[in-house]
């Protein structure tokens, strides 16, 4: 009968921190070829991301520390077969964890003989003065944008307020904003602002937890930093036009741009990293982005499509501008480092120049990174501009109102960019250049001008037709005023009538008495004075004192239209006169 020896069964607790450590290795290895963190955390098939990110932040910041106790105890050459990263993983955990390093695998329990040795080599050459330095705190909210393809900002407002979210009032302009997220105000768990500048964008406490949000888990809310929303806000597509997104992995900015092109005209969204490529169709899905069609191939062998109107060129970068960035290699003392940032701005210059010289209908270009290395930034917008005379620069910070950080100084586009300062803006450190075609530019000013000249030409116009107005006013005002003289002058003629009618009558009326009675004319003075005050000529009659009122009130009431007939019958009435007392 055969034996079989019994197999110790294997603790599960002890599996899985085996399994932690080894998938941690693995990312190590994949970020210190240039991948990126994010995406190799997301990516990494273990269930606890907040555990797995732990022991990989402890890792990057003892690194230094690490290479000294590996190179002088000689633990690689001495224990075979064993992996570094695996290695520098046991140690993080042994020396710095406050759990401790977990299992009683071989390669563990050798890691453990030499914790003695490493605390002596530690005090010897006071090595803790090599750990990475913490990131300095900066306040650095938690921005939430509201995915418009999939809710409405009005529909979340309305949850959020269900949730017992208190709103509080949006400030005026962003000098106020800064202030208000830095205060006390800010400091609730469940305190939130609308933003100033990009509306669907909702600024929360760090302090929130975002993963219990319902909206967030099904694509209504997008967790991605105010800086990196810029990017998209800047080049500003019209709803449908042709827009190609050229490093559009992991797809956060191809999908705000689809909101902004309200899912209409077409989105071409190209990245050449195979697993970026198919997190961001992953993504793209859960966000409902309808109008875009990927292509994973790199974007200088993209086919050149006439009708593209806009580009945004977000090539990936150091990443040094990332406040929370869990292994910064911009600090100098990576010998790799300038070696690897001359490659990626040869890269981004590349893409640059080729998307400002292949696209023939190109409008705008937004040229963007997340790095604060103006060797990927400045310099490389200056050597675009220097070889593409048919582009120049837009103000961003006049597009952006209130913002004052703009580019490093000693560069030719350093005051028409944009850079986005964690420690003033509470945002990821971020640079934005917005490039326009010239003579698209001169047409839209001359087409200003044109409009100046004809809005000049219509006022000129309208002026015209008012002079005209007040002629034809001042004409009528005019003929009423010579109407009203004509009028006047047939008053008097007809008092000078009336009067020399009166006069005659009584001259008459005095011959007759004469002839008939001489004896009358003999008479008292007083009854001379009568006779000589009666036979004076009248100043008004009645009847002219009638028509006087008359005109008078047809003047206020601006009748004016008979007065010609009104003048014909009075002056045949006068001649029907005349020829009477002729």
């Amino acid at each position: 009968m055969v034996y079989e020896k019994p197999t110790k069964k294997m603790n599960k607790n002890e599996d899985k921190t085996s399994g932690l450590y080894k998938i941690a290795a693995k990312i190590i290895k994949k970020v210190k070829s240039g991948s990126s963190y994010k995406t190799q955390l997301y990516q990494a098939q273990y269930p606890n991301k907040l555990s797995l990110n732990a022991v990989l932040m402890n890792v990057f910041k003892w690194e230094k520390v690490i290479d000294v106790l590996v190179e002088k105890s000689n633990i690689l050459e001495k224990e075979y077969n064993m992996d570094r990263d695996l290695v520098y993983v046991f140690i993080t955990e042994m020396m710095w964890s406050k759990f401790g390093l977990k299992g009683n695998a071989k390669n563990i329990l050798a890691v453990k003989k030499y914790k003695n040795e490493f605390l002596k080599l530690m005090k010897e050459n006071d090595l803790e003065k090599l750990s990475a330095p913490t990131h300095v705190k900066v306040l650095k909210p938690r921005f939430f944008r509201v995915n418009t393809l999939v809710t409405t900002l009005e529909e979340v407002l309305e949850k959020l307020s269900k949730l017992k979210f208190n709103k509080l009032k949006s400030p005026k302009c962003y000098a106020e904003f800064l202030e208000l997220i830095k205060s006390d105000k800010f400091n609730g768990k469940n305190v939130f602002v609308q933003d100033v500048h990009i509306k669907e964008l909702l600024v929360f406490n760090p302090k929130v937890k975002f993963y219990e949000l319902e909206e967030y888990n099904n694509g209504s809310l997008i967790v991605q930093d105010k800086a990196s929303c810029l990017a998209a806000y800047l080049l500003n597509p019209e709803p449908n036009s042709t827009v190609l997104d050229m490093c559009a992995a992991p797809g956060m900015k191809t999908s705000h741009l689809a909101a902004i092109m309200k899912n209409t005209g077409k989105l071409y969204a190209v990245d050449r990293c195979k697993d970026r490529f198919n997190i961001m169709q992953k993504m793209l899905q859960k966000y409902s982005v309808n109008n875009v069609e990927t292509f994973n191939m790199d974007a200088l062998t993209f086919p050149y499509y006439d009708d593209v109107k806009y580009i945004l060129v977000d090539p990936s970068c150091s990443g040094s501008g990332i406040v929370d960035r869990v292994r910064n290699d911009s600090s100098g003392q990576n010998q790799n480092f300038q070696m690897r940032l001359k490659k990626l701005a040869n890269v981004h210059a590349q893409l640059l120049n080729h998307a400002l010289k292949s696209y023939p209908n190109l409008e705008r270009l937004v040229y963007s990174t997340c790095s604060a290395n103006h060797e990927e930034n400045e310099a490389v917008v200056d050597e675009a501009l220097s070889v593409n005379g048919k582009f120049k620069l837009l103000d961003c910070t006049k597009m952006v109102k209130g913002w004052t950080n703009r580019g490093v100084p000693g560069y030719d586009c350093s005051e028409m960019c944009l850079n986005a300062v964690p420690s003033d803006d509470c945002t990821n450190g971020f640079f934005i250049a917005v490039f326009v075609r010239r003579d698209l530019e001169e047409n839209e000013v001359a087409e200003e001008e044109k409009n100046i000249e004809d809005n000049a030409i219509v006022k000129e116009e309208e002026n015209i037709t008012d002079d005209k107005v007040n002629d034809e006013e001042e004409n009528i005002e005019g003929n009423e005023e010579e109407e009203v003289i004509e009028d006047n002058e047939v008053l008097e003629q007809d008092k000078v009538i009336e009067n020399t009618k009166i006069v005659k009558n009584k001259n008459k009326k005095a011959n007759k008495s004469i002839i008939i009675d001489t004896d009358k004319n003999e008479k008292s003075k007083s009854e001379v004075k009568k006779e000589n005050i009666e036979s004076l000529p009248l100043v008004k009659s009645k009847n002219a004192k009638r028509r006087e009122r008359r005109l008078k009130l047809e003047q206020s009431k601006g009748i004016t239209n008979h007065k010609k007939v009104k003048k014909q019958k009075k002056t045949k009435n006068v001649k029907t006169e005349e020829t009477e007392e002729t």
